[in-house]
């Protein structure tokens, strides 16, 4: 197991380095900074800056505050000064890990309860309309549902205030107030746990219905084991790995699915800087981004197939021959 998860590594690495070097090319060469050659040229040099933690210095850019026409408008991007990027990151990225990681256990939460009911219990009502709130969070675009919170519900922009909706503009450190905290964050968890739900959702029905099929669940049952250990112990592990394998796989979709919200409630992550970052040309900042995004992927997937192997015998036998 040791030998996959350190082949595995070393081709996350190798990765890393690939789309790191092929972003720096990109916004250098692309963006008429450097010629292709010498963007080229530099990228051995750009990756040793960030072995050491040098990740450049950004002018400033983002929204115009002089540009607001209401006292109380809320600019849906970035604005920020002068900076090292290495700051800029330190402040932002932990708003990032808190929406995304908070969102992939809420999402892989849900979608185990919703598919271990779907698979012991196919044909009841509750059932049917899971089906069709799985379908539906399937089909429609990730931030259609913190829109529809925004305009209807979000207690300083929606048509229907209520009290403990998320906001724009809410967001507070959860070390400097708790319940504010909690107030600004709720909302954006569950509109980024959603759709991965409903992912983990047909995959759990799918992989514990087959399970319950099984010769070893007819001998559970057999063996007076109520409905409920027969679930949780026997059949709800088969799923597991494949859900971590669904969940790994869709860290990627999590990080748009987290840009699109930090817009529309204007989180103070680092991906509220995207627009002000493209529409400036900040290099550096962009660069940064790419970084973040590849870093996450990268070590969600290490973490995924490390989950794997200690789970399931069949990819350590993979791994050993």
């Amino acid at each position: 197991m040791h030998h996959v998860l350190a082949r595995r590594l070393a081709a996350l690495v190798l990765t890393t380095l690939l789309a790191l070097s092929f972003g720096h090319v990109l916004f250098n060469a692309g963006l008429d900074r450097m010629s292709w050659g010498a963007a080229i040229a530099d990228t051995p040099a750009h990756l040793a800056d960030i072995v050491q933690g040098e990740l450049g210095e950004t002018d400033g850019a983002g929204c115009n505050p002089t540009r607001r026409r209401r006292p109380d408008f809320i600019p849906l991007c970035a604005s920020w000064g002068r900076q090292t990027v290495g700051a800029m990151m330190r402040d932002r990225v932990p708003v990032d890990l808190q929406l995304i990681i908070g969102g992939m256990l809420l999402g892989t939460f849900l979608g185990i309860l919703a598919g271990r009911w779907c698979a012991a219990y196919p044909r009841t009502w509750i059932t049917r309309t899971l089906h069709v709130a799985i379908a539906f969070l399937l089909s429609c675009p990730p931030y259609f549902l913190a829109l529809a919170v925004l305009v209807l519900f979000s207690w300083n922009t929606g048509d229907h205030k209520l009290g403990f909706v998320s906001g724009q503009g809410d967001y507070r450190p959860f070390g400097e107030d708790p319940l504010a905290f909690m107030k600004a964050m709720w909302v954006p968890w569950v509109c980024c746990a959603l759709p991965l739900a409903a992912l983990v959702a047909r995959i759990a029905e799918a992989s514990m219905s087959e399970a319950l099929g099984e010769d070893f669940i007819r001998t559970a049952r057999a063996k007076g084991l109520a409905e409920r250990q027969v679930l949780n112990r026997h059949a709800l592990p088969i799923s597991t790995p494949t859900v971590a394998a669904m969940t790994g796989v869709n860290v990627s979709t999590m990080l748009m699915q987290a840009a699109a919200i930090e817009f529309g409630f204007a989180l103070p992550g680092m991906f509220l800087t995207i627009r002000g970052a493209i529409f400036s040309r900040d290099v550096p900042v962009l660069e940064a981004l790419v970084l973040e995004g590849v870093i996450l992927v990268v070590v969600a997937n290490f973490l995924v197939d490390a989950f794997q192997a200690r789970l399931d015998p069949r990819v350590r036998g993979r791994g050993d021959g």
